[in-house]
């Protein structure tokens, strides 16, 4: 009887490292899955950022650029005033 039982206690040890061999599998899957859901989206809200900030110095520049013709515009103005 212990010979069976020594047998038997040998054929689990395949199905038990085949079955923690499976769960590592599922956990590897399931970290790539996740990595590449979630770290492309927040690659994807990191260049929306660095878009919005693009976007924003455009702005300052344009504004700036706009500003310095008014004040170049007016100089001329008074110095056809003048003469």
């Amino acid at each position: 009887m212990s010979h069976e039982r020594m047998n038997d206690e040998r054929t689990h040890w395949p199905q038990i490292i085949g079955s923690i061999v499976v769960a590592l599998a599922i956990v590897a899957v399931a970290i790539l899955i996740t990595t590449a859901k979630f770290g492309s989206t927040s690659s994807a809200k990191i260049q929306a950022r660095e878009d919005r900030i693009d976007l924003q110095e455009e702005r300052a520049k344009d504004r700036q650029d706009a500003l310095e013709e008014r004040l170049k515009a007016s100089e001329d103005r008074r110095e056809e005033a003048s003469e």
